[in-house]
């Protein structure tokens, strides 16, 4: 069995989840790629392992999340360093 680790998508609920344009943006940057994925992109990796393409992949798990996202301990620490400053 394969399987798909997908992070934050941009689908037509998204505002229930990050808010506004600009929320959705802001989540956006904390991913390397600079944006949130598009569901097509999700479901083109989806494809591509029950394809014959990936005939040979047995008990992966493909990462689909743009690079991962900032750990939230990050905005935290940098949050109290400025209140230090």
């Amino acid at each position: 069995m394969n399987a798909l680790a997908v992070g934050p998508v941009r689908t037509e609920l998204a505002h229930l989840h990050y808010g506004d344009e600009a929320g959705i943006a802001a989540v956006g940057a904390t991913v390397p790629l600079g944006r949130l994925a598009e569901p097509e992109e999700v479901g083109a990796c989806a494809v591509f392992l029950a394809s014959p393409l990936a005939s040979y992949v047995s008990g992966a798990t493909l990462a689909v999340h743009g690079g991962g996202e900032r750990p939230a301990f990050l905005a935290a620490a940098n949050a109290r360093a400025g209140a230090l400053a």
